[in-house]
């Protein structure tokens, strides 16, 4: 999903007054008025222009003002002012609007699904007629909702600050000072996104558990809610830095040179633009992580789950080559992940698409090599992935297998090179990852084996001691 998205204005700034038909009702002998003889108009003399030498200097100043004028350019201008101000006032009232929706939807998150499972969590799950099981821990609300309460606050604030603008609003009010007190706060939403794979993470696994799902299914009936989900609003914040970034921008470009906010609107364009671009990447990131969840949630029967860390790298249409029947199987649709490359067959069930899990390759410790014709059976743009001898079993843990080849057929020359330059970024990563998580077992088991430190100090000063002990001793002897 993207995350630009834009909550809906639920209020319409009008311009202007409207004006409603009336019927006037004249005198039924109307016709016989307007029919009856108009009187007569007194004889007055024409008018004639007075000739250049009668005329005036008084005169000749108001004719030479008059023909000075352009109304035509007078009257665009006018018109263009008004339509930069009403655009102005457009995009001031869709901040407050957009800003009232977007708290709207994280007090529903807190009163319909946060308090209610804070509650439960901090119940004990032990009673006098047997035990109780909780619907999810507060390790794992803390996991599934992250600072979440802190951005809520936030945007009391803002909203607040916001609205007691508009009491005194004008056009010439200043805007830039409410904007510039909201920027240190929207720092909040680094640590949110930080923390999304792990709450999409933890919602997908929660959902397994038979009572969370219960008191997810009962939430989602609440009318307040009008179809709305606690992932779908798990997801809305992602996208707020983009709508204040638009917002602002229309405000700025639509604030005429002369108004004294000008120059201050366009420094809170120029701070929001840097906000938006240091966020980009972690909104990209939950984008790919919510495509990940949506892939997920789509596959039947994969004896894999989904993980924190796991993104989508590529997917295409591919055929496997049967080598020893030098023919090729039919396409499946073929999704690299972080981590292995999945195959499965797109089947409808209704009005929902399902992905029928039909293999996957691990790419730990894989290789893979572009084949020529004549090594792939006679057929082009062919690859070459040899698995490595590990795979993933359903717990997400390792389990040792035995090696296999795949030769995956693509269309194109450059979809092969695609392909494997995709394919060798992931492996690359991976065996980077499995060398770092070796030495870190390594300097932790020989840690283990050496004795600590306090004692290895306490024992040089024990053997410190004893020989300064025998040197004492013998030097007394000696004296004896």
């Amino acid at each position: 999903m993207s995350y630009h998205n834009q909550f809906p204005s639920e209020q319409t700034l009008s311009f202007g007054t409207s004006t409603e038909s009336s019927t006037e009702s004249y005198p039924s002998d109307y016709a016989a008025f307007i029919n009856e003889p108009l009187p007569p108009i007194p004889h007055q003399p024409p008018y004639t222009k007075p000739l250049r030498g009668d005329a005036t200097d008084d005169d000749n100043a108001l004719e030479e003002m008059l023909n000075n004028l352009h109304f035509e350019d007078t009257d665009e201008t006018m018109i263009e002012q008004e339509k930069l101000w009403r655009e102005r006032e457009s995009y001031v009232n869709q901040l407050v609007t957009s800003e009232q929706a977007y708290l709207k939807s994280l007090d529903l998150v807190v009163s319909v699904f946060l308090t209610p499972l804070k509650k439960d969590s901090k119940q004990t799950s032990f009673n006098f007629l047997g035990s109780r099981k909780l619907v999810c821990t507060e390790r794992e609300l803390k996991w599934l909702f992250g600072n979440f309460e802190t951005i809520v606050e936030i945007h009391r604030t803002i909203l607040a600050s916001l609205e007691q603008r508009m009491h005194i609003w004008g056009p010439t009010q200043f805007l830039s000072d409410v904007l510039q007190s909201w920027f240190p706060m929207l720092d909040a939403y680094h640590a949110y996104l930080s923390n999304y794979a792990i709450a999409m993470t933890t919602y997908e696994r929660l959902t397994k558990y038979q009572p969370f799902k219960k008191f997810i299914d009962h939430a989602h009936k609440d009318r307040a809610l009008k179809g709305a989900t606690l992932l779908s609003l798990l997801q809305v914040p992602a996208g707020c830095i983009h709508r204040y970034e638009k917002l602002i921008n229309g405000i700025t470009d639509n604030t005429d040179m002369t108004h004294p906010d000008h120059r201050a609107l366009h420094q809170c364009r120029a701070t929001i633009s840097h906000l938006a671009r240091n966020i980009l990447p972690r909104v990209t990131d939950a984008d790919n992580v919510d495509q990940v969840l949506m892939i997920q949630q789509a596959l039947i029967g994969a004896p894999f789950g989904v993980k924190a860390n796991r993104r989508l790298i590529l997917q295409g249409q591919l055929a496997r080559v049967v080598m020893n029947s030098k023919s090729m199987g039919e396409e499946r649709t073929y999704i690299l992940f972080s981590d292995l490359l999945v195959f499965v067959r797109p089947k409808q069930e209704g009005q929902r698409t399902v992905l029928q899990y039909k293999g996957h390759i691990g790419l730990e410790q894989a290789r893979v090599r572009l084949l020529n014709h004549e090594d792939a059976a006679g057929q082009e743009y062919c690859i070459e992935i040899v698995s490595s001898f590990q795979g993933v079993d359903n717990l997400n843990s390792t389990y040792m297998g035995n090696s296999t080849t795949h030769v995956l057929h693509t269309h194109s020359l450059e979809e092969q090179a695609t392909w494997l330059r995709k394919l060798n970024k992931v492996i690359d990563r991976l065996d980077r990852e499995a060398s770092r998580e070796k030495a870190e077992a390594n300097r932790r088991r020989n840690e283990s084996r050496s004795p600590p430190q306090s004692l290895h100090r306490s024992g040089t000063g024990s053997k410190l001691s004893v020989t300064s002990s025998l040197s004492t001793s013998g030097s007394e002897r000696q004296t004896h």
